[in-house]
């Protein structure tokens, strides 16, 4: 899944976008911002103009309980 980042200096916060659906989410904490951004290999500098990456963290990953539940009840690893 690709995302969109950029770093929002007036807000300060790191804005993550999700290219598929559209969907955006804002990280404002640090110490969030600072695990973000070491497990994509970027820092702020980087992140001043949008940079295109995978949403290697699954921050768009939809793990609903219907979703988690669909995958159980259809799996073939499942001992009855």
């Amino acid at each position: 899944m690709k995302i969109k980042i950029w770093f929002d200096a007036y807000e300060r916060k790191l804005m993550v976008c999700h290219l598929e659906t559209g969907m955006c989410k804002e990280i404002v904490k640090p110490g969030q911002m600072k695990t973000f951004l070491k497990v994509h290999a970027l820092t702020l500098d980087d992140c001043q103009y949008p940079v295109e990456a995978m949403d290697h963290m699954g921050l768009f990953k939809k793990n609903t309980t219907f979703q988690l539940l669909k995958e159980i009840f259809t799996s073939n690893k499942r001992s009855d």
